[in-house]
C-alpha cells in the first residue's frame, strides 16, 4: 500500500475524533490563557490509523462554523503519481483543506478528483524570481502553458485561479504589459470565474498589482495580519497570503516557548488563525505552508529551508501528521479553536552550531596547530608582517622556505576562501537574493545550487578546489612574468600565498552572517564578498612588487605587466558582467531597498 493511502487511513478520523472533543471544548480556557509548564495537552485529538470516509461522504463539523474556503488553504507541492496525488487531496479533504496553491497540473483525473472533493486549485506557472526584462521575455513561453491549462481546466470547476508568476520583481512597473496581456487572455479564454494572481515580494513598493485579479504575499516567519495591514494602507487591490507558517528543526525539544519546536509551528497556528478570523475584512486567500516537508520524486528548490535547516511541513518524515495540523484542521473543520500544548522552558532551548561555523573554527584550530609545529612557517610570518626587506631576502635565497609548510597555508587559505564564499551564499539564500542573481540558471541549476547549499562542507570543499585552481595560476603567471629565471616553487608559493593573509580575518567576519537578521546578512553579504575581491587585488600589488625586489625585474614588467594586465582584464570582465547581468544587479538592489 503506499504512503499517500497510508496517510489517508491515518488522517480520515481526524475530523470525527475532532468531533468527539466538543464537551471538552465547553470548558476551554480563552485563546489567550495558557497552560501550566509539563501539562500534558488535553484537548489532543489523537490521529490513529482507521478506514477512510468515502470522498462521497461530508466530512463531519464542530460547534464553530468552518473557515471561509478561501482560507482554509495549504501550499502542495502535487506527487507526479496521479494516484498519489489524488490520495493526498482525499487526506486533505478530510481534515478540512478546501484550497491548495500548486504548481500547473497536467493530469486530469487530478483536476477531477479536486472538483469532486470541492478543494480550489491555485495553480502557478513555473515562473519565479525573474527580473523585469527576464519576466517580459518569458511572455510567449508563458502565454503557451496557460492557454494549455486553461483548455485543459474548463471542465473542471476547482481549477479557476492561475498564478502568473512568483517573487519576481514586481516594483518595476516593466512588468506590467506581462501581467496584463496574461489576466486578458485568462479572462477571455477561461472559463466563467477565471481569476489570475501573483506573488509579490513587494508589500510597500509594488507597482503591478492593478493587473491582475489579486495579489498573494508571502508571510513565511512575520506576522500575517501586519503584512496585510501595511499592503492594503497603500493599495485597494485585493491581496491574500500565499503562504504563512514557522518552521521546525527536527528533534528540537521544548515547549512552545522554544522557537523550532513542533509545539511552537502549533501555537503560531493557531494565534495567525485566531488574528485572521477576527478581521473584518479576511484575506481573499490564505495559504498554510505546506502540506509535507518535501517529496521523494521531486527537486527541492526551497533556498530557505535547505539553508536553516527548518522544515514547514504540517506532515513530517515518513507523513507522521505534526501537531501543527491538529490546529489547522480545527480551525478548517469548526471543531476546535483552542489547543493546548506545553509551554517548556526557556532554560532548555538548546544552541546548535552550524555546521558551517563548526568548519571555519576547526580550520581556526587546525591552522594554529598546524603553525606551532611549521618552525619554518613560523620564523618566516614575523618577518613578512615586521621586516619586509627581511622576508624578501628569505624568498630570493630560499632561507627558511619548505613548499610542503606553505603549502598547509595555501590549503588554509583556500579553505578560508571556501568558508567565505559559502557563508555569502547562504546568506543570500536566506531571503529571495541568491535566487534573483541565478535568474538566467534553468530550474534544475538553481536546484543543484539548493542541494549544495545544503551541504556546506560540501559547498565549501568545491569552492576551495576553485581558490586553489587560481593560485596554482597565480604561480604560473608568476613564472611567466619572471622571464627565464624560473621561481622555485618553494619561492612561488611564498610569494602567491603571504600576501593573500587577508582570507583568514575575512573568514572570522564571514561566520557572522549566519547569526545575523537574514536581510542584514543579505545586505552585508555582497559587502563580504567585495571585501574578498579587494584582498585579491592587493595581493596581486603587493606580490609583483615582491616579485621585482626577488629576481631583479624591470618593475615595468613586474607591475605594469605583471598586474596591470590582470587587473585591466578583470575590471573589462566586471563592466562586462555588469552590463549583462544590468537586471538581476537591478533586481538584487530592489530586493536590498524595497523588499
Amino acid at each position: 500500500m503506499s504512503v499517500p493511502i497510508l496517510t489517508t487511513l491515518r488522517l480520515s478520523v481526524l475530523a470525527l475524533a475532532a468531533v468527539l472533543a466538543v464537551a471538552p471544548l465547553a470548558a476551554q480556557a480563552p485563546r489567550s490563557a495558557q497552560p501550566a509548564s509539563g501539562a500534558p495537552p488535553a484537548d489532543s485529538v489523537a490521529l490513529a490509523d482507521s478506514t477512510a470516509v468515502p470522498a462521497s461522504v461530508a466530512v463531519p463539523r464542530g460547534p464553530f462554523p468552518p473557515l471561509d474556503p478561501t482560507l482554509a488553504g495549504v501550499v502542495w507541492s502535487a506527487p507526479s503519481d496521479a494516484e498519489a496525488a489524488i490520495a493526498d487531496l482525499e487526506a486533505m479533504h478530510q481534515v478540512g483543506v478546501r484550497a491548495v496553491r500548486t504548481e500547473l497540473i497536467a493530469e486530469t483525473a487530478v483536476l477531477d478528483a479536486a472538483s469532486r472533493l470541492g478543494i480550489a486549485l491555485w495553480q502557478d506557472l513555473p515562473v519565479e524570481g525573474l527580473p523585469a526584462a527576464f519576466l517580459l521575455r518569458r511572455t510567449r513561453d508563458a502565454t503557451r502553458l496557460l492557454t494549455e491549462a486553461l483548455d485543459r481546466a474548463r471542465p473542471y470547476p476547482a481549477a479557476r485561479h492561475f498564478g502568473l508568476a512568483q517573487s519576481s520583481d514586481t516594483s518595476d512597473p516593466r512588468v506590467r504589459p506581462y501581467f496584463e496581456a496574461l489576466t486578458a487572455l485568462a479572462h477571455d479564454r477561461g472559463a466563467p470565474g477565471t481569476k489570475t494572481y501573483y506573488v509579490s515580494r513587494f508589500v510597500e513598493d509594488d507597482r503591478a498589482a492593478q493587473t491582475v485579479d489579486l495579489v498573494l504575499v508571502d508571510a513565511r516567519e512575520s506576522a500575517p495580519v501586519e503584512t496585510l495591514r501595511r499592503w492594503r494602507a497603500r493599495r485597494d487591490t485585493p491581496v491574500g497570503l500565499a503562504s504563512f507558517g514557522v518552521g521546525v528543526r527536527p528533534g528540537q525539544p521544548g515547549g512552545w516557548r522554544t522557537l523550532g519546536t513542533e509545539a511552537a509551528q502549533a501555537r503560531t497556528l493557531e494565534n495567525v488563525f485566531g488574528d485572521l478570523l477576527g478581521l473584518s475584512d479576511p484575506p481573499a486567500a490564505a495559504f498554510v505552508y505546506r502540506w509535507r516537508d518535501a517529496d521523494a520524486d521531486r527537486i527541492e528548490r526551497d533556498q530557505r529551508s535547505e539553508v536553516t535547516g527548518t522544515r514547514f511541513g504540517l506532515l513530517g518524515e515518513g507523513d507522521e501528521p505534526r501537531p501543527a495540523l491538529r490546529v489547522a484542521s480545527g480551525f478548517w473543520t469548526g471543531a476546535q479553536r483552542v489547543f493546548a500544548f506545553d509551554a517548556g522552558s526557556e532554560a532548555r532551548q538548546e544552541r546548535r552550531a552550524s555546521p558551517l561555523l563548526l568548519i571555519g573554527w576547526g580550520l581556526v584550530l587546525g591552522l594554529g596547530l598546524f603553525y606551532a609545529g611549521a618552525p619554518r612557517l613560523s620564523s618566516m610570518a614575523p618577518r613578512y608582517f615586521g621586516r619586509r626587506d627581511l622576508y624578501r631576502e628569505a624568498v630570493q635565497r630560499g632561507f627558511d622556505l619548505s613548499a610542503f609548510e606553505t603549502s598547509g597555508l595555501a590549503v588554509a587559505l583556500a579553505l578560508s576562501a571556501g568558508v567565505v564564499g559559502t557563508s555569502a551564499l547562504r546568506a543570500l539564500a536566506r531571503t529571495d537574493a541568491l535566487v534573483a542573481a541565478t535568474a538566467s540558471w534553468s530550474l534544475d541549476g538553481q536546484a543543484r545550487l539548493t542541494g549544495l547549499l545544503g551541504q556546506p562542507l560540501t559547498l565549501v570543499a568545491v569552492l576551495a578546489l576553485a581558490y586553489g585552481a587560481w593560485l596554482l595560476l597565480t604561480i604560473i603567471w608568476l613564472n611567466v612574468v619572471t622571464g627565464r629565471r624560473r621561481l622555485r616553487p618553494a619561492q612561488a608559493l611564498s610569494l602567491a600565498v603571504w600576501c593573500r593573509w587577508g582570507w583568514l580575518p575575512l573568514m572570522v567576519v564571514s561566520l557572522l552572517l549566519g547569526s545575523i537578521d537574514a536581510g542584514l546578512a543579505t545586505v552585508l553579504a555582497p559587502t563580504v564578498l567585495g571585501v574578498g575581491l579587494l584582498i585579491e587585488v592587493v595581493a596581486g600589488y603587493k606580490m609583483m612588487w615582491d616579485l621585482q625586489a626577488v629576481t631583479y625585474a624591470p618593475p615595468a614588467r613586474a607591475v605594469l605587466l605583471g598586474f596591470g594586465l590582470p587587473f585591466l582584464l578583470a575590471v573589462v570582465g566586471l563592466i562586462a558582467l555588469g552590463v549583462t547581468s544590468s537586471d538581476e544587479v537591478g533586481f538584487l538592489w530592489h530586493l536590498a531597498t524595497r523588499g
